[in-house]
């Protein structure tokens, strides 16, 4: 069984897909945007900390979560223009935008050419800063679209059960949010839209591989926070710290027993080190 979220989702019908999102807690705007194949549970204890100062917006990316799967070409340009318009129909114009994995690339492709809705930016072992072995790229597109579903349902069924594979879903420590990202992984399978979703989730995987923006990196002026988990075995710390040298005046923080779902691993850490950060921002820019 699907776990539920803590939070009350609703919807937003943006370029006629229905869109679920979270916002909760009044103030100043704080903008989440998960990773690949994740939902808003992927940000559980970020919102339940930040909802009591900032208004929290969380959203399931199209064909992720509990949003519409669009037949659409899941580029980074159809993200961006979910989002925007998501930011228009609750009447904000700009936002700190924290972004992980795949949501880390959205956030640069918005501080790069949407620059006017990204007020700072926070990246959380992002994608997008560096170039994927070309291996992966070839592999993706050469097996046959039904066997690479076979191998993500097999995946999403068995192995995410086991403890010693959680790693490969990204998590070091097992708590009550790393098991709520398990189970909800393992629930995927009991999808009645499964050959959908595993469609979209294909198609936006080749889109993280393909895409980098480690040449323009130095073109980002937003205040920028990067944090890693120093475990990732996804996106190795490496790379954050040739992002942190990149980005002009950016600061990192790598967190320790944390894999590469760092915000659920070390969620008081890393809520710690967003919460420094906001207050530093604010009151340069404010």
């Amino acid at each position: 069984m699907t776990v539920t979220y803590a939070q009350q989702e609703k919807y937003a019908e943006i370029e006629g897909h229905q869109i679920c999102y979270v916002d909760e807690g009044e103030g100043p705007p704080l903008l989440l945007i998960h990773g690949l194949g994740g939902s808003i549970h992927n940000w559980t204890p970020v919102i339940e900390h930040f909802k009591d100062d900032y208004r929290v917006i969380a959203l399931d990316l199209p064909g992720c979560g509990k949003s519409e799967i669009p037949d659409d070409d899941y580029s980074l340009d159809f993200f961006a223009r979910h989002i925007r318009g998501l930011l228009a129909e609750l009447g904000i114009e700009r936002a700190p935008v924290a972004g992980h994995s795949l949501g880390g690339l959205i956030s640069l492709h918005l501080a790069l050419n949407h620059p006017e809705v990204v007020e700072n930016l926070i990246l959380v072992d992002n994608a997008g800063s560096h170039y994927f072995p070309g291996i992966l790229k070839r592999l993706l597109r050469r097996i046959p679209p039904r066997l690479l579903k076979r191998f993500l349902l097999f995946f999403i069924s068995y192995l995410a059960r086991i403890r010693v594979f959680r790693r490969a879903v990204g998590v070091q420590n097992i708590n009550q949010y790393t098991d709520a990202l398990v189970a909800n992984a393992v629930a995927l399978a009991d999808r009645p839209d499964i050959d959908e979703y595993l469609d979209a989730y294909i198609e936006t995987a080749r889109t993280a591989l393909d895409v980098s923006y480690h040449e323009r990196l130095d073109e980002i002026s937003k205040p920028t926070l990067i944090i890693w988990g120093q475990n990732d075995l996804a996106i190795s710390l490496k790379v954050g710290q040739e992002e942190n040298k990149k980005i002009r005046g950016s600061f990192l923080v790598s967190i320790p027993q944390a894999d590469h779902v760092v915000q659920l691993d070390q969620p008081e850490i890393f809520n710690a080190a967003v919460a420094r950060f906001l207050a530093g921002a604010t009151a340069v820019t404010g």
